[in-house]
């Protein structure tokens, strides 16, 4: 490092000095310095400071690490920062504070920090003398040009990785653009421990640890989407910041589920400043894909911000008749209704219509594929799946005096399948004496209409949390209530009585006719009510040791309504699910971690007399080591867990 008394680095100040301003540094030498060697090995703190207005942010963060910041507020007014949350000394947590503020730092102390606004001089920017630089990483990894993130948010409230007692992995923006991934499949299909079936073109399931993947968090806020009769639509990596994923059970975070993990999808908000981009992507079979994405401040000060994403993808296949045609909009606006409270409100809408199929391909007799070409495809041009989706949400989160934050959240999503929303052919093999040669390629064909299929999913939540001071040393604690309700519509369908085909001879244009169908069922109804309350306390037992303990009391309340026998209905009151874990720091480098956690699922499966069977109900434990290094920028883990 070449010091900035040296006559170099003097030479250097006054040429750039004399280029812009034509000011002499000959006293540049007795300015105070702040060296990343020196800010690197002071006293890292965990921070929790928000994006909002800069000012009231810095406010926070004085207090939160006991800096002492001078500055002019009124000099700030209109600017804004998108916060800092990890683990990061006080000179790095403040640069990431200050990304993209203009905003120079002179440090004065370990514990004392100068900023002053950059002077305009002309077309020119006056440079300050020393300043603080850092890409650490914080929450929001679009543009941060990284595959890992400083924290995440999966677990309510911020958190880096290696303060994670689970396995997670992140899929950041720009390693969802680097590998062009475009739906939440491909998305899952490069995620560690996460395995993707599909059922057919249309259907599919997600599976950690020999458990199905039974929903999906936006935001944090979850929805169900299995339910609806096949309507749900894959979501559209176009509108997605970050992909968090957990594996293990996760009973604190959303109640009721399978020991599988969660996936919280993080949709990208309003950026401070104004940014536009858009792309074209074509490919095989007449791909194509358009992408537009704006973004900023609709304001002078700054204090309303919006963005808009629009996405159409259309595309046939390599197996003849089949095609997907999709349309996104997500429209987001930001308000900030104070210094220190931002409401956030927005919409998203997917429609898509595919041709699809019902079900693979079929078999041999002994389970191998059978000897059929790769475009092989047992549907009909006719066939369809046509399905929209569209979520509603509003967010208000307020930043108190004393660093705690109150978030409150409502989402309503709706899926439904269009009018007539799918039509499919569907095979199965000729048995017995329909098939006297036993010919593996003789099936039976019927097809299938449906039309209604739709879930409605309501969530409401508020969180609570913040440090509090307790024996000498700073804990946290965070507190939570929600209510999700789930109204489900499956479809009504009827379909066709069966034929016969050699599916070595089919052909989707000509083999068989679109068949008219009659629907005369009335779609099931049923109604699933959760309700929940949560609290979870990060205990700083010492300064290399994290205790972590929580518990979630649950309501489930489960309804069909036209279930006649007196079985369509149950419910479970105040079933608690205990979490409890340990984070030791071995080094600044490694942690190792212990966590264990109950599991709690009820069933809608009836036993021989009609009656649902009893919640499913076992153990998770899991231990492990995480490694951080490069500021974060790079993460290890190896675990070990059990479930009973």
């Amino acid at each position: 490092m070449i010091h900035p008394c040296s006559p170099r680095n003097v030479r250097l100040r006054h040429a750039v000095r004399a280029a812009v301003f034509g000011l002499s540094l000959a006293s540049s030498c007795a300015l105070p310095l702040v060296a990343h060697a020196a800010a690197s090995q002071s006293q890292q703190l965990d921070w929790n400071i928000a994006a909002g207005p800069l000012a009231p942010a810095l406010d926070q963060m004085a207090r939160q690490g006991g800096l002492n910041l001078s500055f002019d507020a009124n000099s700030l007014q209109g600017k804004t920062t998108r916060g800092v949350q990890g683990h990061y000394d006080s000179a790095q947590a403040l640069s990431i504070v200050l990304q993209g503020s203009d905003v120079q730092v002179q440090q004065e102390s370990d514990k004392s920090f100068l900023l002053i606004p950059a002077l305009q001089v002309g077309d020119a920017m006056e440079l300050g003398a020393t300043t603080i630089s850092s890409n650490q990483l914080g929450e929001t990894t679009e543009h941060s040009g990284s595959y890992t993130t400083g924290a995440v948010t999966i677990g309510k409230s911020p958190q880096s990785i290696r303060r994670t007692p689970q396995s997670v992995t992140v899929v950041t923006r720009q390693r969802i653009d680097d590998q062009n991934i475009t739906n939440l499949t491909n998305l899952l299909e490069q995620t560690p421990g996460v395995v993707v079936n599909m059922t057919d073109s249309e259907r599919v399931q997600y599976y950690s640890r020999g458990y199905s993947i039974d929903a999906i968090q936006y935001d944090g806020a979850t929805v169900v989407q299995g339910s609806g009769g096949g309507s749900f639509i894959q979501s559209d990596s176009a509108i997605i910041d970050r992909a968090e994923i957990l594996r293990g059970a996760t009973g604190m975070l959303r109640g009721a589920g399978n020991p599988s993990g969660t996936v919280n999808l993080v949709r990208k908000r309003p950026t401070a400043e104004f940014q536009g981009e858009g792309s074209v992507t074509l490919g095989s079979w007449d791909a194509q894909r358009y992408v537009a994405d704006l973004s900023g401040p609709l304001t002078e000060t700054g204090n309303v911000r919006g963005r808009v994403i629009a996405v159409h993808d259309d595309k046939d296949h390599f197996q003849d008749s089949r095609m997907e045609r999709k349309e996104v909009f997500y429209g987001v606006l930001a308000f900030d209704l104070n210094d220190s409270t931002t409401l956030t409100t927005g919409l998203e809408w997917t429609k898509l219509d595919a041709t699809g199929a019902w079900g693979n391909l079929p078999a041999d007799y002994d389970g191998s594929p059978l000897p059929l070409g790769r475009s092989t495809y047992l549907g009909a041009d006719w066939n369809r799946w046509d399905r929209s989706n569209l979520q509603t949400f509003a967010e208000l989160e307020h930043r108190f005096d004393n660093d705690w934050k109150l978030k409150l959240m409502a989402q309503r999503t709706h899926f439904e399948l269009d009018d007539h929303g799918f039509k499919q052919t569907y095979f199965s093999r000729a048995t017995g004496s329909a098939n006297p040669t036993n010919n593996p390629y003789l099936m039976n064909y019927q097809v299938t209409e449906g039309d209604g299929g739709e879930s409605i999913q309501n969530n409401l939540s508020a969180t609570l949390n913040g440090p509090f001071e307790l024996l000498g040393r700073t804990h946290e604690l965070m507190l939570g209530v929600e209510r999700i309700r789930n109204d489900s519509y499956a479809s009504a369908t009827n379909f066709t009585a069966s034929g016969q085909f050699d599916i070595r001879d089919w052909d989707p244009k000509t083999s068989l006719p679109e068949p008219d169908i009659d629907i005369t069922a009335h779609p099931v109804r049923t109604r699933t009510t959760q309700e929940g309350a949560y609290a979870t306390w990060r205990i700083s037992l010492a300064e290399p040791l994290t205790a972590i303990i929580g518990a979630r009391s649950n309501w489930y309340d489960y309804e069909q309504e036209n279930n006649t026998s007196g079985n369509g209905k149950f419910s479970v009151d105040n079933k608690i699910v205990p979490y409890a874990a340990l984070i030791y720091d071995l080094n600044e480098n490694f942690s190792t971690y212990a966590s264990y956690t109950e599991i709690f699922n009820p069933q809608t499966t009836t036993d021989i007399s009609g009656s649902v069977l009893k919640p499913v109900e076992g153990e998770a434990y899991e231990t492990g080591i995480k490694g951080e290094f490069y500021d974060g920028r790079l993460n290890a883990s190896l675990a070990f867990f059990r479930i009973y």
